[in-house]
């Protein structure tokens, strides 16, 4: 199973910056959906090249904790 990463940014004024590693074609898109619904709308993106690379098949769990 390869290896997932998440590289997450929070500037100084609040600013998120994400990079999804590891997901190949458009399954890290499904991942940004998930981050939106935590930290809000996504004002830019930039595909690497893994978007450009057939898709496998990924499972999502999401644990909420207060």
């Amino acid at each position: 199973m390869p290896q997932r990463e998440f590289d997450i940014t929070i500037g100084q004024t609040g600013e998120v910056e994400l990079h999804v590693k590891g997901f190949k074609g458009r399954a890290c898109m499904d991942v940004v959906k998930i981050f939106e619904e935590i930290v809000g709308e996504m004002k830019s993106q930039q595909q690497t090249s893994e978007f450009y690379e057939p898709e496998e098949q990924v499972q999502y769990r999401v644990d909420q904790r207060h």
